[in-house]
């Protein structure tokens, strides 16, 4: 299990949350009550069954999570605000939702490639 990646992620996804709230004006207790938690939990729900975090993750785990995840967070937060679990997906918020997780969630991700990547050149040396 790959801690440190949780904690990133979850960090990343509570970033997410917090600027789309800002942008949108709705950053209070009620706005982080209905969004925080389902998108933690089907980040989280998605990522653990498809190896995320496992020592040696799959190459198309994260991919796949990724999209999973931003769905049933979607789905979830829908069914906590009243539209029910499917109802009233909106292509936009989910689109937005899609590119604004892989950016909070990849970049660090890529950051650490780069730099273990730069580390192995200096010691190949």
């Amino acid at each position: 299990m790959r801690w440190g990646w949780i904690l990133v992620d979850g960090v990343a996804l509570t970033l997410f949350v917090l600027v789309g709230l800002q942008s949108h004006g709705t950053l209070d207790e009620y706005g982080l009550q209905r969004s925080l938690p389902p998108f933690l939990i089907g980040w989280f729900l998605a990522a653990s069954v498809l190896g995320v975090y496992r020592a040696q993750p799959p190459k198309w785990s994260l991919p796949v999570a990724w999209v999973v995840g931003v769905t049933v967070s979607i789905a979830l937060r829908n069914l906590l605000i009243g539209r029910g679990l499917l109802g009233g997906i909106s292509p936009v918020f989910w689109g937005i939702s899609l590119v604004g997780v892989a950016l909070f969630t990849g970049l660090p991700r890529l950051v650490a490639s780069l730099t273990q990547r730069r580390r192995r050149a200096t010691v190949a040396r």
